[in-house]
């Protein structure tokens, strides 16, 4: 039986290996192999912008070529998947049965057709509303600003259309639910402000022992 060398072997250390006992050769491998992993990982390392040239070289040069390809393997998968239309599903179970074979983890279970389109949508209408805060970021303010209640005052509802189109810039702010993350943002600068609470005279004063309010009162001050 010929047994085909690997490519990151050398010879010498093929015919090295060879001359060992079953158990030796295998641990040798394994030693010889994960230093070709970590000398591969260090190079890779050192050199991420020359690779990404290479790479982007190759596919200007080579893309014609690359295209073809990735045409004809999606319309393999199509015809495949139209002859067979649990191929997907074959597939998928596939890497299950090998996942769990190699002892890592399974991939997470799918998620449902609906709760699929409900985040693709949620996803869309975020995306909308970023590109229009991006290309257009005066009228989206003035969309901001008819959701934000008439009696704050200017500086404060500057203060929520920013805070507003920060969230939209970060892609968490659907477009078609602008209104509803307005007025939680209104809702969140209340609470920074919030300092006109009924608050008991006779009630300790944190950080004092005991004191109170009412000890900081002249005796002579009038009370209700």
């Amino acid at each position: 039986m010929t047994v085909k060398r690997p490519e990151w072997l050398t010879k010498a250390n093929f015919v090295r290996i060879q001359a060992m006992d079953a158990e030796d050769a295998r641990e040798e491998l394994a030693r010889l192999h994960a230093a070709y992993l970590a000398r591969a990982k260090e190079y890779r390392d050192a050199n991420k912008e020359r690779r990404r040239e290479l790479a982007k070289a190759y596919y200007i040069a080579n893309r014609a070529t690359i295209l073809k390809r990735v045409r004809s393997q999606s319309k393999a998968r199509w015809a495949a998947i139209k002859a067979d239309p649990d191929a997907h599903e074959k597939a998928k179970a596939r890497n299950r049965e090998k996942w769990h074979r190699i002892g890592k983890h399974q991939p997470k279970k799918p998620a449902s057709p609906e709760s699929r389109r409900i985040r693709e949508r949620s996803l869309y209408w975020r995306r909308k509303a970023r590109d229009k805060a991006r290309n257009d970021p005066a009228a989206m303010r003035a969309m901001i600003r008819a959701h934000v209640p008439g009696y704050l005052i200017g500086t404060a509802q500057m203060d929520v259309i920013n805070s507003v189109m920060v969230q939209i810039l970060d892609l968490k702010v659907p477009l078609n639910e602008l209104a509803t993350w307005v007025k939680q943002a209104v809702t969140t600068y209340n609470r920074q402000y919030d300092h006109f609470k009924n608050i008991s005279i006779d009630a300790p004063i944190a950080g004092t022992d005991g004191l109170t309010r009412a000890d900081l009162l002249d005796s002579e001050t009038f009370h209700f």
